[in-house]
């Protein structure tokens, strides 16, 4: 049975650490270099030569404006929402880049994705797929960039016509990141409608060791499921299986999957990763982390 979940493991916990000690950190250490840079040639040369050597090199102390201007810009303009993000206010967060949306103000990538994380946490899943029809609209390169991870509601209602409505076109659509995983998408959706055999097509495709890892063996576990007794192809799946056992020790294959803590694919699909790995392994259950 495929089972999904969502789970708010540290998505955004980088900022656990306190914002504005990260702040004023960045820029002591900015600071206290660039001063140890600018006195250091008084010190081993002198100040004749010190002073020449910052006439012909004045660029280095111009570039080291420009790059803690332009950091302390970002940290600025970000203010507002970092702060929110410390203090873990999801609704505030949620209001202030629904309001910067409706605006018609243009997001970044960075925001789409903590506003996604920010619905999550709050239990409102849907709004992904608002999120995903304003985007179309107001940023169709942004939209590509997220397309595969907000039609993340249709997954959780395990709804086979709302999937392969939404994945089907964007698999086929080359500028669509992680097209491999809207591919696996529109699969689930043939399993979920009881078109197996086309399912099969579509899965069979993953058992390449060139795919993506998480695909590879979640497709073939539901493959196990759905190719029978033959002899030749229980070989098969046998020998692909033994290959992937043998590049991924357990405890390798916990760690590599711990790395896509912040995909939303994989958080809401964690259950089913863990089932599948656990008949890979034949263990009852591979505990990620440990």
């Amino acid at each position: 049975m495929i089972c999904f979940h969502y789970t708010s493991i540290l998505i955004i916990g980088v900022f656990t650490v306190k914002f504005k000690t990260i702040f004023i950190f960045f820029n002591s250490i900015l600071i206290f270099s660039f001063f140890f840079i600018f006195f250091m040639p008084f010190f081993i040369i002198g100040q004749e030569y010190a002073l020449q050597f910052w006439n012909q090199n004045w660029y280095i102390a111009l570039l080291f404006l420009i790059v803690v201007g332009g950091m302390n810009g970002y940290f600025l303009r970000n203010w507002k929402l970092f702060s929110l993000m410390e203090e873990e206010n999801w609704k505030g967060i949620q209001k202030y880049l629904e309001e910067k949306i409706n605006e018609g103000k243009r997001i970044s990538e960075q925001e789409a994705r903590i506003l996604m994380n920010t619905y999550m946490v709050l239990g409102q899943a849907e709004k992904l797929l608002e999120l995903s029809k304003v985007l179309q609209t107001s940023s169709p390169r942004l939209f590509r960039n997220l397309a595969v991870e907000l039609g993340v509601p249709y997954l959780l209602r395990s709804d086979p016509e709302g999937l392969a409505n939404y994945y089907k076109p964007l698999y086929t659509e080359k500028q669509v990141k992680k097209q491999n995983w809207a591919r696996f998408s529109w699969a689930l959706a043939l399993l979920f409608a009881h078109r197996f055999s086309e399912a099969r097509v579509e899965l069979e495709t993953f058992q390449v060791p060139s795919e993506e890892p998480i695909l590879f063996l979640l497709s073939a576990y539901l493959l196990s499921t759905l190719k029978g007794e033959d002899a030749a192809e229980q070989r098969v799946l046998h020998e692909q299986c033994d290959w992937f056992r043998s590049k991924y020790s357990p405890k390798q294959w916990a760690r590599y999957v711990d790395g896509f803590k912040e995909n939303l694919m994989v958080l809401v699909l964690s259950k089913f990763i863990q089932d599948a790995t656990a008949w890979m392994y034949s263990k009852s259950e591979v505990t990620h982390g440990s």
